[in-house]
């Protein structure tokens, strides 16, 4: 299939108010690979806090794609950019506006890429903005790039400061597709097959999310209202309870990142860029 850009450009997405409890946001720790000792703040109501990427599982929503007639099976994430404007409460009600900002082409029979962009409200007032990369396999070749782009994220030239791991749960995607995303790649071996992977793989979101906590907890103290941005591309999968080994460089008020899969060349997320406020 290739995209149409134009029905894609036009299409006017209803806005969506919802409730959610701690229930999510405690396993959306979880679904990150939250540690029971270590990260107890995120998995414990008390005087809970919240990982800042929940973000995404609060605006998630794929119906519009059937609208847009672009197959979910064709689909991954190709990458994630969230603003901050406020932390998220552990259990509230929340607005969302869902616009289709963008699209990239990568060339007839490459992919086509959806830039989507999310404004999630609580109270009125502004908490976060999204803009996610959706790719879409087989789907360029519609005319070019149209429409907004996200910013290039680059890690420096240098070498990085400082390299850690964070292991990830071998049953990490059955727990994140409970928050919404039940795309039978995250947990079905024959689905995974039949797109082209040897098993299934780790939701992007949850890839995304492990690092976010990650990079909250080395960088920011583990305080979520001192993160304003976190951002990173999916350049390749990750396996359920495979280990994930960081780079991590430091800039004054900001960090950059990449990640690889323990054993593997090829970086898993790259262009990771976290903004954090205070010393």
């Amino acid at each position: 299939m290739i995209l149409d850009a134009d029905r894609l450009l036009s299409l006017a997405v209803p806005a969506r108010s919802f409730a959610y409890d701690d229930r999510q946001t405690l396993l959306y720790a979880l679904a990150c690979a939250a540690d029971p000792v270590a990260d107890l703040p995120f998995i414990l109501e008390r005087d809970q806090k919240v990982v800042p990427s929940f973000a995404q599982i609060l605006g998630f929503s794929d119906d519009w794609l059937e609208v847009a007639q672009v197959p979910v099976a064709l689909v991954v994430h190709g990458g994630l950019d969230i603003r901050f404007d406020a932390p998220f409460a552990p259990s509230g009600c929340a607005e969302v506006e869902t616009a289709i900002v963008g699209l990239g082409d990568k060339g007839e029979g490459r992919g086509g890429i959806i830039h989507q962009q999310m404004r999630i409200f609580q109270n009125g007032s502004l908490v976060a903005t999204s803009l996610s990369s959706l790719f879409v396999r087989g789907a360029g070749g519609f005319g070019g790039n149209r429409g907004a782009e996200p910013e290039t994220i680059t890690v420096p030239a240098r070498p990085a400061d400082e390299t850690f791991e964070v292991a990830t749960a071998a049953n990490q995607s059955a727990l994140f597709r409970l928050l919404g995303d039940r795309n039978l790649l995250h947990v079905d071996p024959e689905f995974a097959r039949s797109a082209g992977f040897p098993a299934p793989i780790l939701h992007g979101a949850a890839t995304f999310g492990t690092a976010c906590l990650a990079i909250l907890k080395r960088c920011a103290r583990g305080e979520p209202e001192r993160l304003s941005r976190f951002a990173a591309r999916f350049t390749g999968p990750v396996f359920p309870g495979e280990t994930l080994v960081f780079q991590l460089w430091r800039e004054p008020g900001q960090f950059y990142f990449r990640a690889f899969a323990q054993g593997r060349d090829k970086p898993v997320l790259d262009g990771g860029l976290a903004v954090v406020s205070g010393g």
